[in-house]
């Protein structure tokens, strides 16, 4: 605690930041529907239709399963030394009972074997060790002087010259083609956009997320009498709609080639520039957390997903790589389906985590996901490549053994572990007929925490495995997103709420005491004034030139 002006104030990490704002949860949040034309063919995804909870198979129920006897508490979610992160000085006697059959093999499937007994203790492997310090790189320490250089980082100027090119290219083809058409009915010619425009542009789209009106018409926005000063006095209500309508990030004329190997070639210029950007200015800290993005949309589209247990159901996938602390973008991929000439994708699972987290490889972090992501092989590479990893698996994956599957006949709160060299494998019973399954190379021991007797991977799982759904939470608060029928148009509003949490994370790391008093809602806050900021510069041009 420090004092500012006699009043008390409280300072708080990025990360404590992040995870209070994520209680700002109000009524009015949105869940995104864009309503377009819906008659194109949609991916069924089987990524979010899961849960980590499995339940038990009545028919299959009739052997009896020993159930784990109550446990000692353990040392909680410190790190033990020699067994891994977690590990607690009882825990080989924490889970040894009298119904257990004491270092009897289990077997998956495929034959796959399980010791019941934790292995011997060690010293703690080079896979446990972070060698760099988390938090933001001196690139961005020295260069980030204001609020607008942080957003700067990812919305560089080669991506605004890109944005200028192709939209400018597009508005005079399409004018064109009108005029051709109509010459009884000309339209005027179009007047350039430039860097600055395209920056008030993303600068408006921005405030109207921090004023929660990201989905009011532009009538709305610009009305005299309902709307605010600082959207008429930037530009025209019809120039922010044409900006809107002819902004383009590719050369249309030869868009169809590169579309015969890359069903994402209307976008990929830009989002390439802007994934190149993410990793520059933050190191990651112990724990990087694997999951999916669905960015609402139901405009057509080839790889647009229906995902039922999604708020929006239908919309764009984007699976990303976040730290678990602060929530930090690190590495994405957009999901694309099967791509052109392409073979049905077997082990997506796997290959995305690889991909996603290639850049950490022997840093000793530790990947957290959920069970469409996790297999044992995956574990067993990454512990290879000097990763460990901890995550929720699916019980039909042919290592896992059925004494460790759901039934009825196990008691509640009671677990069951399973150990096969750096492997670790739980099954917990949170509820009669239910039971969790996870996976761990960083832990090695049986320790159970709390009154709900939760192992000790669990409870680290439970507190890591968020970052990416804070992401899209944080990114569905203030959006910049409108309701648009272009794809590539979604993906690049979606680019600059994330850009802008980015900014805002690195922005409080540089400032821990920047409007502390204001709690949550700094962030609204900091978007408000980077709006202001991006619009200045085209505001004040527009003041001298009235015809802007």
């Amino acid at each position: 605690m420090n004092r500012t002006a006699g009043k008390r104030v409280s300072t708080f990490t990025t990360a404590q930041v992040v995870h209070m704002m994520m209680s700002d949860s109000d009524s009015d949040q949105n869940t995104e529907s864009d309503s377009s034309g819906t008659d194109f063919e949609d991916h069924m995804s089987e990524v979010s239709e899961h849960s980590d909870v499995e339940t038990a198979n009545p028919i299959a129920d009739n052997a009896s399963i020993p159930a784990a006897p109550r446990t000692n508490r353990g040392r909680g979610r410190g790190r033990g030394r020699g067994r891994g992160r977690g590990a607690c000085r009882d825990a080989r006697s924490s889970q040894t009972g009298a119904g257990d059959i004491v270092d009897q093999p289990l077997y998956g499937k495929d034959k796959f074997s399980w010791s019941q007994e934790p292995p011997s203790v060690g010293r703690r492997r080079e896979h446990d060790i972070i060698r760099q310090v988390p938090g933001i790189t001196a690139l961005a320490r020295t260069n980030a002087k204001n609020i607008m250089d942080t957003y700067n980082f990812f919305m560089t100027n080669e991506m605004t010259d890109n944005i200028v090119l192709q939209t400018n290219r597009e508005a005079r083809r399409r004018i064109r083609a009108w005029n051709d058409k109509n010459p009884t009915d000309l339209r005027a010619e179009w007047r350039p956009v430039d860097g600055d425009e395209i920056r008030a542009f993303i600068g408006l789209c921005i405030l109207a997320g921090a004023y929660r009106s990201n989905h009011e018409p532009v009538s709305i926005l610009w009305s005299e009498r309902e709307g605010r000063p600082i959207f008429t006095a930037t530009m025209s209500r019809n120039r922010f709609t044409y900006i809107m309508k002819y902004m383009r990030f590719d050369d249309k004329a030869s868009r169809v080639d590169r579309q015969q190997t890359d069903k994402l070639a209307a976008f990929r210029d830009i989002w390439t520039m802007f994934t190149q950007q993410l990793p520059k200015y933050y190191i990651p800290g112990s724990d990087l957390c694997v999951d999916e993005q669905l960015v609402a949309f139901r405009g057509k589209c080839g790889f647009r997903q229906y995902i039922p247990s999604k708020p929006a159901k239908y919309g764009l996938k984007i699976w990303w790589c976040c730290d678990a602390s602060t929530t930090y973008p690190l590495t994405v991929q957009v999901y694309l389906g099967k791509q052109p000439g392409e073979q049905r994708e077997v082990g997506q699972g796997a290959r995305v985590v690889q991909d996603l987290i290639s850049p950490w490889r022997r840093s000793g972090r530790n990947v957290v996901a959920d069970n469409f992501f996790t297999s044992v092989p995956l574990v067993q590479d990454l512990l290879a490549n000097g990763l460990t990893y901890t995550g929720t698996i699916r019980s039909n994956k042919p290592q896992i053994p059925p004494e460790l599957k759901a039934s009825n006949q196990r008691e509640e709160l009671s677990s069951i572990f399973a150990f096969n060299d750096q492997l670790t494998l739980v099954s917990y019973v949170p509820k009669p007929g239910k039971a969790v399954i996870a996976l761990s190379s960083m832990h090695h021991d049986k320790s159970v925490d709390g009154d709900a007797k939760k192992p000790e991977i669990i409870l680290h799982y439970n507190s890591t495995k968020s970052g990416v759904d804070n992401l899209d939470h944080l990114a569905t608060m203030y959006t910049a997103r409108r309701k648009v029928n272009r794809w590539p148009m979604v993906l690049f509003l979606n680019m600059i709420d994330v850009g802008a949490i980015a900014a805002f994370i690195l922005w409080l790391s540089l400032n821990p005491t920047w409007k502390e008093s204001e709690g949550k809602r700094r962030r609204g806050i900091f978007l408000r004034d980077l709006g202001y900021a991006l619009v200045m510069p085209h505001m004040e041009r527009r003041s001298s030139i009235p015809t802007l």
